[in-house]
């Protein structure tokens, strides 16, 4: 995705921006849903190209249908845990990497974020539980990273069903189709972003 695309409607600009005090003020969990093709990936690229250099690693999960040891293992080697030697890729070696890896960043200053995309899968994987546990990592009684969720709608009613996550969530937003006069709006920044050089 290329953030040169993103239009800012008004429904965008509140969740780009909610969703960068969340990061920025060290937020615990924030989540963002709406219908497909609405521009949430696009968003979240945005977002990482306006945050500034306290705040990383950033990494995108994007395909959240994996068992939790699987996904406690890809998580560790896309933030950068160093490996054990020999790696026994277990859940238990892996949170050791995370804990080890999260302090070490906190300690230099740094903040990382955590986007798992298509979110609404995750009820189908059963990592609900393993993200709820992976918050209660903390670097001196402070969140050793931000969780943001993004997903479809279906995200919205999974969460209700699981309180435990949905109770660490410090903000939660909706984005909305464009009104008539963003949709005009949009084909024009779509059409200049890509290099045209009158209106249609």
């Amino acid at each position: 995705s290329d953030s040169r695309f993103f239009y800012q409607g008004e429904s965008q600009q509140a969740a780009l921006h909610k969703l960068r005090y969340a990061v920025e003020s060290r937020r615990s969990a924030a989540l963002l849903a709406g219908p497909p093709g609405i521009g949430k990936t696009l968003l979240c690229q945005t977002l990482r190209d306006q945050l500034g250099a306290a705040v990383g690693p950033f990494v995108r999960v994007v395909f959240p249908l994996m068992s939790s040891r699987d996904f406690l293992v890809y998580l560790a080697e896309e933030l950068g845990a160093p490996p054990c030697d020999p790696p026994q890729l277990t859940i238990e070696e892996s949170l050791r990497r995370l804990e080890f890896f999260l302090d070490e960043n906190a300690r230099a200053g740094k903040h990382a974020v955590v986007v798992v995309d298509e979110a609404h899968l995750l009820e189908d994987s059963g990592l609900l539980e393993t993200l709820r546990l992976l918050l209660n990592l903390q670097y001196q009684g402070q969140p050793a990273f931000t969780l943001l969720l993004i997903g479809q709608l279906p995200l919205v009613s999974a969460m209700h069903r699981y309180a435990a996550l949905d109770d660490r969530l410090d903000m939660k937003m909706l984005l909305k189709p464009f009104t008539a006069k963003e949709t005009a709006g949009y084909l024009e920044h779509r059409l200049q972003a890509a290099g045209a050089t009158r209106s249609i």
